[in-house]
């Protein structure tokens, strides 16, 4: 092999790794338009490329028809790709449908499958037998070369021709342009030169070391220069159809174009708009053109009388158009019609000030104001909904003297929010605080609930499911403690926190109320003696969540054995800020509610 041969295929490696190098790299930023597609080129080149460095350092002439052969690979996949990337570059990627990438990928298939075939080899190249050893040499083509040539060379021209009218249509960067048009062009003359008998000119076939520059300068442009950010987006289908009223100005305030929904907002044609100073169009936005430095943006709000006569409510939007090195060649006016928005706003604003001012009422009739005060106990709750101010929400808790010195405590949670959820708590909320009245136990208390629920079901015309959970305790104070009996309807287990701190789950699990007929309740007797107290809460508490990860009930044990002997007023809004802020982040979130009930000591103040 002479010495320029191989240094050509020194050349030629280098190059490769570079395509495989560049490759990695787009393939990074694949999100950019035409990505995927400059990708493949460019692994297509390097196929390429690495295929004729190897040919070319080999002295067999049988190794180098091998080598030869597997460069087609990258031949045939190169101009498929290129064109893909004007595609998608030009904002066509709609005419890559599979039908169409399946058109395209037939010629390159037949060639590769008549290469890969001994018998019909000839048909695009072969090697000749008599080909001197440790000499390059040229191959004899065949007639599916021409053909693949021809399609090859139709292929990239109609790319250059949509990447040359696009860039040129979209950017005033018009030596970048011409920059990435011509790097494109190059290796098709390369190859025509080439393939037409140059050879004397050029040892090997100089086309991947074109391909080499137009993917470099691709590249280049595309994150150098941005040249993705000019893809044109076809403005037919997006300036002209936006029903924004869009106007160009010069940097004399004249207007040089404007789309259909600005002629209609002036009432006028777009023909004898352009050319006109726009303060004639738009007078009532002069002191924003003449108060706004050209390269800064602003907006404002005007008024405009519409072609019917009435008074339109405009949002003005004015920006700087970037271009030439200047810092400014131009203007862009957006005017939006907002005036229906506006109506809409201004009838959402009375609409959520009347819902707001019924939620507030209902929730005075659902909530208690305040809670009583309980001789010998100390007893606190929070009840936080999750949209306080827009919807009722689902928790609901009650303290209720029921007579004899003894006391009701409950704290539950209706399916649902808003008016569904205010009739369903009330029917559980009065219905217990009828039959605790009567001395009934809690389990049959929560029974009758259920009952109630279950019957007012099914007169809802909407069918709609309806049940709910509940903690419902007894308290009898006595002194210096109190029993208490708990019966849960398919509510989570309260927590019963010692004097010493030790926190453990009490009561037995029992049915939802308003599903079954017979549901299965039970009454758990406690005991509360100084410093120990009993924690009610919603599931709000520990099924809040912070992503995948819940609050849960051993955070929650972890959190009221450190606050073991404060007051349950601090209790309660420990518990609910530390829910909170464990699920800040989260864009949906539950109610919480919270109620404590324990036997002071000694020296701590009764009450709440």
């Amino acid at each position: 092999m002479s010495n320029d041969l191989v240094a050509l295929s020194v050349v030629l490696g280098l190059v490769a790794a570079g395509y495989l190098a560049v490759a990695g790299y787009v393939w990074s930023h694949r999100r950019v338009a035409g990505g995927p597609a400059l990708t493949v080129l460019l692994l297509a080149a390097g196929v390429w490329t690495v295929c004729n460095a190897v040919e070319v350092a080999l002295p067999d002439p049988a190794d180098q028809a091998v080598w030869g052969d597997i460069k087609y690979v990258g031949i045939v996949l190169l101009p498929p790709a290129l064109l893909v990337f004007a595609l998608e570059y030009t904002g066509r990627i709609r005419s890559l449908t599979l039908t169409n990438l399946a058109l395209l990928s037939i010629e390159p298939v037949v060639v590769l499958g008549a290469l890969s075939i001994p018998a019909t080899q000839h048909l695009v190249r072969s090697v000749p037998a008599d080909a001197p050893y440790g000499e390059y040499a040229v191959a004899q083509t065949g007639p599916l070369f021409w053909v693949n040539a021809v399609y090859s060379y139709a292929l990239v021209s109609v790319a250059i021709g949509l990447i040359v009218v696009a860039t040129l249509a979209v950017t005033r960067r018009r030596a970048g342009a011409w920059l990435l048009v011509g790097s494109c062009v190059l290796p098709l003359l390369l190859n025509i030169a080439y393939n037409l008998g140059f050879e004397e000119y050029f040892p090997i076939d100089p086309t991947p070391i074109g391909f080499s520059v137009a993917g470099f300068v691709l590249v280049w442009g595309f994150f150098r220069f941005k040249l993705s950010d000019l893809v044109p987006m076809g403005r037919k289908q997006v300036v002209e159809q936006l029903p924004d009223a869009v106007l160009v100005l010069d940097l004399q305030g004249r207007i040089v174009d404007v789309n259909p929904a600005a002629a209609s907002l002036v009432g006028e044609r777009e023909s004898t708009l352009v050319g006109r100073e726009v303060h004639d169009v738009l007078s009532q936005l002069s002191g924003l053109f003449e108060s706004t430095p050209l390269q800064e943006a602003a907006s404002t709000t005007a008024r405009a009388r519409g072609r019917d006569g009435g008074v339109l409510d405009l949002a003005v939007t004015l920006s700087p158009l970037p271009g030439g090195g200047a810092p400014s060649s131009g203007r862009l006016v957006v005017l939006r019609d907002v005036t229906a928005q506006r109506d809409v706003e201004r009838r959402l604003r009375e609409l959520v000030a009347e819902r707001t001012g019924i939620i507030e009422t209902l929730r005075r009739g659902l909530y208690p104001l305040r809670l009583p005060e309980i001789p010998g106990l100390q007893v606190a709750a929070v009840l936080d909904p999750a949209e306080a101010e827009t919807s009722i929400g689902g928790d609901f808790l009650d303290v209720r003297t029921i007579g004899s010195g003894r006391w009701a405590l409950m704290l539950g949670d209706v399916v649902g929010k808003g008016a569904g959820a205010a009739t369903l708590t009330a029917l559980a909320r009065h219905t217990t605080i009828a039959l605790t009245a009567l001395g009934w136990l809690p389990s049959r208390v929560l029974a009758r609930v259920s009952d109630a629920i279950s019957d007012d079901s099914g007169l809802d015309p909407a069918g709609d499911v309806r049940f709910c959970t509940m903690a419902l305790a007894t308290v009898e104070p006595g002194e210096d403690s109190a029993e208490v009996l708990l019966s849960l309807g398919g509510h989570p287990r309260p927590m019963f926190v010692s004097d010493r701190g030790v926190v453990s789950e009490v009561g037995v699990p029992g049915s939802l109320l308003g599903v079954l007929s017979d549901p299965e309740l039970h009454d758990v007797r406690l005991g509360l003696r100084p410093g120990e107290y009993l924690v009610m809460f919603s599931d709000g508490v520990t099924e809040a969540r912070r992503g995948m990860e819940a609050f849960g009930e051993q955070r929650l044990i972890e959190l009221l054995s450190r606050l073991a002997g404060t007051p349950p007023a601090h209790i309660v809004h420990e518990v609910v800020g530390s829910v909170r802020a464990f699920s800040a982040q989260e864009e949906h979130r539950d109610d919480i509610a919270v109620l404590v009930v324990g036997v002071p000591t000694p020296d701590a103040e009764p009450g709440r």
